[in-house]
């Protein structure tokens, strides 16, 4: 599965959050592209069965200026099905926490993108233990929800990966699915 990962961050929080998701998406064999939103063309989005856009949010609740351009080249991109999970760290004492999120959201949804129902949004305070944590699950469950699996197979696959005596076995199931990728 091709996954992109998109994110605009500040202090730092929102990149480290897009590093654990790259982690989790390459630890379970998809094809990952991390790259920022500054610099990213919308139209290739079009390419990958799955996209993470992370932003942090500016002035408590305003866009950032680096998604600026990508938030107005949705209105040309013909991005109908495509399937995106959002996060972001921000203050969550405040009345609307990480509000560039939900004005993202809104837009792509106008667009006819398919916007995961639960987005990650972390304070921008937190412990990275519990940041890589909460990351690593949003990943897992975004990656459920946008490729339709059942949630056994990575259950399945995680125990295997972490239990020595199935080590071996892992990597031969990713290099057949390397060979043979599941659409």
């Amino acid at each position: 599965m091709k996954v992109f990962i998109g994110y605009v961050s500040l202090s730092g929080n929102t990149e480290k959050m897009a590093v654990n998701i790259r982690n989790q998406m390459m630890a379970v064999g998809c094809e990952v592209y991390m790259e920022r939103l500054d610099t990213v063309e919308v139209d290739t989005l079009k390419e990958f069965d799955l996209a993470f856009i992370g932003l942090y949010t500016w002035n408590q609740e305003g866009l950032p200026y680096e998604a600026n351009e990508f938030y107005e080249e949705l209105d040309q991109a013909d991005l109908h099905g495509m399937k995106v999970a959002l996060f972001g760290a921000g203050d969550l004492s405040q009345p609307k926490p990480c509000g560039a999120i939900n004005i993202l959201s809104d837009k792509m949804k106008r667009c006819g993108v398919a916007v995961y129902s639960r987005v990650l949004k972390i304070d921008k305070e937190a412990p990275a233990y519990d940041m890589a944590r909460k990351c690593e699950d949003f990943a897992d469950q975004a990656l459920d929800w946008g490729s339709k699996r059942k949630k056994w197979r990575f259950l399945i696959w995680n125990r295997m990966q972490n239990n020595p005596k199935y080590q071996k076995t892992a990597y031969l199931i990713r290099r057949a699915l390397d060979d043979y990728p599941i659409k």
